[in-house]
């Protein structure tokens, strides 16, 4: 089920923006009845997919999103930048 904490994000960013849920929903070219369920009628959090596609009407990144919808936490971050750390020092892992 999508998180209260991240539906009242995804609320408040559109808020910020000057775009309701609708508008964000045509702006990223999605059904916008799923869009509505999606975040009013406790549906999962919207996928990654969706997300890239809302990340540059509201302002925030897609790391950002994924974040707040709880796909990415602190650790995968840390993980990610020392395997590229690595990856650029020529270190195997």
């Amino acid at each position: 089920m999508m998180d209260a904490a991240f539906r009242e994000y995804l609320k408040q960013r559109c808020r910020d923006r000057g775009i309701s849920l609708h508008r964000l929903a045509l702006l990223c070219d999605l059904n916008q009845i799923y869009f509505y369920q999606a975040v009013n009628k406790n549906k999962d959090n919207p996928p990654p997919w969706v997300l890239r596609r809302a990340a540059p009407h509201l302002g925030v990144t897609y790391v950002e999103l994924l974040m707040a919808a709880g796909y990415l936490g602190e650790d995968d971050l840390r993980e990610f930048q020392s395997r590229a750390e690595a990856r650029a020092a020529g270190v195997s892992t």
